[in-house]
């Protein structure tokens, strides 16, 4: 099984066709509060997830997703998690129970 971030890529490359990469990718900050925020747009695979776990105030995670665009969001620790997530919404294996599909 490749990484989250090897995913990510390789879905990225797949997509650039010299028009897709000027209004849609990939983007991953930092945040604040603190945390961390990772965005996708331009999928068409994803589905609809809708997620919030705040287990505590640096221990938290809000997925919100379409079809067409992730926005993750998440504590200083949790990066690993959201692109985790980023991917099993891009496979169309992301769920809401508890944020996670059996991995």
């Amino acid at each position: 099984m490749i990484d989250s971030l090897t995913a990510l890529q390789r879905w990225y490359a797949s997509r650039c066709d010299g028009v897709w990469e000027h209004a849609h990718g990939i983007e991953i900050a930092s945040l604040d509060n603190p945390g961390w925020m990772v965005k996708l747009s331009g999928a068409s695979s994803g589905k609809a997830l809708d997620l919030a776990i705040e287990r505590d105030e640096s221990d938290w995670i809000s997925v919100r997703a379409t079809h067409a665009e992730f926005a993750g969001y998440g504590g200083p620790g949790k990066l690993p998690e959201l692109l985790a997530l980023a991917v099993e919404w891009i496979d169309g294996s992301a769920t809401n129970d508890e944020g996670r599909s059996d991995r």
